[in-house]
Order: C-alpha cells, then sequence, then structure tokens
C-alpha cells in the first residue's frame, strides 16, 4: 500500500511541475504570441538555457517553434520544412560537406537578429550529429555538433 500511495504522489507531483511551466511564462510573453500567431490553442511552452521562452505548435500544417524574451519582444520563428524545400544551393553545399551524413531534420528560420531567412539542418553521421545553419546561397553561417545517441 505504501509503495502505491508513494507511486501515486510521484506521479502527482510530475504531472503538477509539468503544468506549472505553462504558469510560469509571463503574460507579456504569451500576449506577444497570441499577437503574432493568433488562433493557436494547443502550445508547448518551455523555458529555454538561454533564459528566451519557447512555444512549439503547429503552424498551417507546419510544426513551428518561436522564441520570444522576458519581455515578449520575438526573437526567431523556426519551421519545419521537407528536405525537397531546400534552396539548391544549401542542398549542394550539404551534398559537398557532409558526403557521410543522413539528414535527419530540416528546417527554415527567421530570426530578428538576420537580415534574410536561412535554413538549419540536422544530419548524422553516426558518431554525431551536426547542427548546421545556411543562407539561401548555401554559404554556411554555423557548425555545432554533439555525439550521436547508440542505436538501441
Amino acid at each position: 500500500m505504501k509503495k502505491i500511495t508513494l507511486l501515486f504522489l510521484t506521479l502527482c507531483f510530475v504531472c503538477l511541475q509539468g503544468f506549472s511551466q505553462n504558469a510560469e511564462i509571463p503574460a507579456v510573453v504569451k500576449n506577444s504570441f497570441n499577437a503574432k500567431f493568433p488562433g493557436v490553442k494547443k502550445v508547448e511552452w518551455k523555458l529555454k538555457t538561454d533564459k528566451n521562452y519557447e512555444a512549439e505548435f503547429d503552424w498551417k500544417g507546419a510544426e513551428t517553434a518561436v522564441k520570444f524574451d522576458k519581455d515578449g519582444k520575438w526573437l526567431e520563428t523556426e519551421w519545419a520544412i521537407k528536405e525537397s524545400e531546400l534552396p539548391d544551393a544549401v542542398k549542394k553545399q550539404i551534398t559537398a560537406s557532409f558526403a557521410n551524413y543522413k539528414i535527419i531534420e530540416t528546417q527554415k528560420v527567421e530570426g530578428v537578429a538576420e537580415k534574410a531567412v536561412f535554413y538549419e539542418v540536422h544530419l548524422d553521421n553516426g558518431k554525431e550529429v551536426a547542427k548546421v545553419q545556411l543562407a539561401a546561397n548555401g554559404d554556411i553561417k554555423s557548425k555545432s555538433s554533439k555525439p550521436s545517441k547508440p542505436k538501441k
């Protein structure tokens, strides 16, 4: 009986923690989100390590993530896109620079700090997962990587 009670209390705590994360989003951030993306009902909020708020949701059929600072200023929007939607120059650069990698995710990104839309491509070669940001002309803006997760 003690184990069941402990399990129940643990589940309640975990559930309440999930609800409290949404409750901690400042009203100014939620208001900015609602102004930029009116009508979106199902949103998952996260407080990122850079202390900015990220909302993940579906927008016009695309998985979308948008970032705001603590004052509600819009910082960035990322849309999931199909690999076929990447500009030809981006595809050529990926093929030339990452021949032994498999594309696992592609995104179109618009940011307040950027002058133009850019593309983010996540690639895996079995040893590392690379995140590459590229301009529409194929120029690599940045690259970071982390070890691949072991296959089960």
